[in-house]
């Protein structure tokens, strides 16, 4: 028997309105019974998740890096977590200090994070993707990151921009380099004895996340500690009929740490008590060995994962039926992916919406909820949202296309250091996401497009992912991506950027392909022009970086 009394308790509300959610909203008629209709939150730093985890299953596999082969139990991942927070104090981070990380998924990268938050600091991610440029940009605009994390593969990145801003410590992990501090030699000189510090979950941040930067500049989205937790028992809520015991499940961890989807993700895991199996990068066959081999209950990925496994020509060979929990998100999945998934595996593939302002999800598609199109599902424990014109900002019927907006106790504190901005897309609680949608009568609703990305042509609003969506239904279409071509006369054009499978490449035209479009979409949805490339840009998470498409066309004319 355990004799530590647990660090906090998580209280399920079954009966009591959300002070959050408006009454009588039409979802929740879609609740069963073990779904709380609100929940009390623990208001705890968010190393206490993993420290809990420790406490009360400390020999359970917690992390096991399958690239080195290198695995941690729960009370190890404490242990160097420990000993991280430990030399980082000694190094002088101090309670409201940020401190960058610059690595790809590793146990290290936990081992940081829960050791930053110790010190009271919060964590910037970095993604291992960004070059120079970005990473200046990222550290010159959070003005307090005199200390970053980083691996020495990485490190010549850093070196390029060092002088520039000023970053005073950087620790690197790995091969060690001039100037810098030794991740390893403070993981041996330090006794795992965590500095004394007192943090306030609802103001203090855990991380400042740069958003992707496919519109502009990134900007910091301020997450605290209370978001973060929140946000990960209100997914366990949503969950509650799951077949496999707490600490007892396995999980599949591709997604980059590093960005808002990745990171919710490994911190649920967590307060699963979940072995995690972390992987640097995407292979599908590596993932589908791994599925067959633990009986992996768990896999959420982006749609491109999805597409790579039902493509590979050993797809149908492995036994994926273990898998109970599949989410896709980040990006609209077609519908094509999931009917062909569901034939083989069994298991549906729901999709999930969230977004770093909302640390980050907000409706995801449990596994008790009946599959119903290409739904994102029903806002979250503790979640209201609503549909508004984009032109009155006035609520819309169930039906109606408008921007999503949403509210919760995941919403973030703010931009960092752009007040402004953040009273922009935040109005008494109610969060702009930016993104089309629509609600119908039982409360599904249902992704549409960005609101950046709609297509004038010829007066008619047409959008992306629909079009991306019709096109999918070609045999021959691998990926692709639609934008609109400014154009003097009608507005703009559609295009279609395709990458063509392998066995198709020769045996079919650019125009080709438009003539098919034609005969299958509506007279002003199908592309005007089609042009074949090797890859579709995307961003770190796998969205389509359809502003380097833009930036294409524009050096073209």
């Amino acid at each position: 028997m355990l004799e530590e009394k647990p660090l906090y308790t998580v209280e399920y509300d079954f009966e009591n309105q959300s002070p959050w959610v408006r009454p009588n909203r039409v979802w929740e008629k879609l609740l069963p019974e073990g779904v709380p209709r609100t929940i009390k939150y623990p208001e705890i730093p968010v190393h206490y998740i993993p420290r809990e985890a420790a406490r009360r299953y400390p020999h359970n596999l917690a992390i096991y890096f399958v690239p080195e082969e290198r695995k941690y139990t729960y009370r190890e991942l404490m242990y160097w977590s420990d000993k991280v927070a430990a030399g980082l104090a000694d190094l002088g981070v101090e309670k409201g200090d940020g401190v960058g990380v610059y690595m790809t998924n590793s146990p290290e990268f936990l081992f940081s994070l829960y050791g930053i938050s110790q010190n009271g600091a919060f964590t910037v991610p970095i993604n291992p993707m960004l070059k120079a440029p970005d990473i200046k940009h990222i550290v010159t605009d959070c003005g307090v990151m005199d200390t970053l994390i980083c691996s020495s593969i990485l490190y010549p990145n850093i070196e390029k921009v060092r002088e520039e801003v000023e970053i005073e410590k950087i620790i690197v992990y790995g091969e060690k380099k001039p100037g810098t501090i030794s991740f390893q030699e403070i993981m041996e000189k330090y006794p795992p004895k965590p500095p004394e510090v007192k943090i306030n979950p609802k103001e203090d941040l855990f991380t400042l996340m740069y958003t992707g930067g496919t519109t502009g500049l990134p900007k910091g989205v301020m997450q605290t500690h209370y978001n973060i937790v929140a946000n990960v028992y209100q997914m366990v809520g949503m969950e509650p009929a799951s077949p496999v015991e707490e600490g007892r499940v396995s999980c599949i961890t591709v997604l980059p740490m590093c960005h808002s989807f990745g990171l919710s993700q490994s911190q649920l895991y967590v307060a699963q008590k979940a072995m995690m199996l972390v992987y640097t990068g995407f292979n599908p066959e590596q993932v589908m060995k791994a599925i067959e081999l633990y009986r992996t209950e768990n896999f959420v990925g982006i749609p491109l994962m999805f597409q790579f496994m039902i493509n590979h020509p050993d797809f149908e060979k492995y036994n994926l039926k273990s898998l109970f929990r599949v989410i896709s998100g980040a990006a609209p999945i077609p519908e094509d992916l999931v009917k062909r998934w569901k034939k083989v595996v069994g298991s549906e593939v729901g999709q999930g919406y969230g977004l770093s302002e909302a640390s980050p999800t907000c409706h995801m598609k449990p596994t008790w909820l009946p599959q119903k199109g290409l739904t994102i599902g029903i806002p979250v424990v503790d979640t209201d949202a609503k549909i508004v014109d984009v032109d009155t900002g006035s609520e819309l019927p169930p039906g109606g296309v408008g921007e999503l907006m949403v509210k919760g106790p995941q919403v973030m504190k703010g931009y960092w250091k752009k007040p402004d901005k953040t009273r922009e897309t935040i109005e008494d609680g109610w969060l702009h996401t930016g993104d089309l949608a629509y609600m119908d009568e039982e409360g599904y609703f249902y992704i549409v497009g960005r609101q950046k990305d709609i297509i004038k042509y010829k007066g008619y609003k047409v959008l992306p992912d629909e079009v991306e969506d019709k096109l999918y239904n070609h045999p021959a279409v691998l990926e692709c991506a639609v934008i609109g071509v400014p154009d003097p006369e009608i507005g703009e054009t559609i295009k279609a950027y395709v990458v063509i499978k392998e066995e198709y490449k020769g045996k079919i035209t650019p125009e080709e392909l438009r003539e098919w479009a034609k005969e299958n979409m509506a007279g002003y949805k199908w592309p005007r022009k089609v042009e074949f490339i090797d890859k579709i840009p995307r961003t770190s998470i796998g969205k389509v970086f359809r502003r380097e498409l833009r930036e294409k066309e524009k050096t073209r004319s």
